[in-house]
């Protein structure tokens, strides 16, 4: 059974070219201003870049600060396949030579506030859909994370293999799907839904000047997600 939850859009991003598969009928006021959205312990923060950050690091580095410094939920991420502008300022990160991937069987997990995030990364169409949902599953329910978010490379809609799309299609424990790649990304946040008919959240932050982007979200009590607010933060 679906969950409830309720999805904000700052700025331009509107809910029109949000859903996939079948529509949402528990999205509510998806084009309500974000205004007062205070983080605390039971809300993350994930920004987000692609290898467009190299063309304006210096002042995306600026706002990557600016976020730490009023955001201490935030989990810092690159999905791009080149090294980070400043490595150090992430807490995970997609890129040739990383030691953590699905080939691997590896994964990192990040503690913000009360909320445990599991990471895994994708760097190319040769994985498997089964072998990516088998280690989402495994930090889920042995890792006990409230939150799986898989870095990927493998393009937003690929025809020549595995996709963001079809990835999300085929999971059951992936909550977020974060990509980079430079070519084949959505313009706007898309919600997909995985083989239980939950959803599963794919963002890019990629070329066109779509160089940070963010993602807010509330959990419960009992570590549930609810509210999901996303926003572009630099251009």
């Amino acid at each position: 059974m679906n969950t409830r939850r309720k999805f904000l859009f700052s700025g331009s991003l509107g809910a029109a070219a949000l859903l996939t598969a079948k529509p949402f009928t528990t999205i509510a006021n998806s084009l309500s201003p974000v205004t007062g959205y205070r983080i605390n312990n039971h809300q993350l923060v994930l920004a987000h870049t692609g290898n467009a950050l190299h063309a304006g690091s210096n002042q995306a580095m600026q706002h990557i600060t600016k976020l730490r410094n009023s955001n201490p939920n935030l989990i810092m991420l690159h999905a791009g396949n080149k090294v980070a502008a400043n490595q150090s300022a992430y807490d995970a990160s997609l890129h040739a030579g990383e030691t953590y991937s699905v080939a691997d069987n590896d994964y990192r997990i990040v503690f913000k506030g009360d909320i445990k995030t599991g990471i895994i990364t994708a760097n190319d169409q040769s994985v498997s859909a089964d072998k990516i949902n088998t280690l989402a599953i495994y930090l889920k329910k042995e890792k006990n994370c409230q939150l799986v978010i898989c870095l990927s490379q493998l393009g937003y809609k690929s025809s020549t293999g595995l996709n963001d799309l079809s990835l999300a299609a085929a999971s059951t424990h992936l909550d977020v799907i974060i990509g980079g790649h430079a070519d084949d990304f959505c313009t706007r946040p898309v919600i997909a839904q995985n083989k239980n008919k939950e959803e599963v959240i794919i963002n890019h932050a990629a070329t066109n000047g779509l160089a940070l982007r963010k993602i807010e979200i509330g959990f419960d009590n009992l570590g549930k997600k609810g509210q999901v607010v996303f926003s572009k933060t630099c251009s």
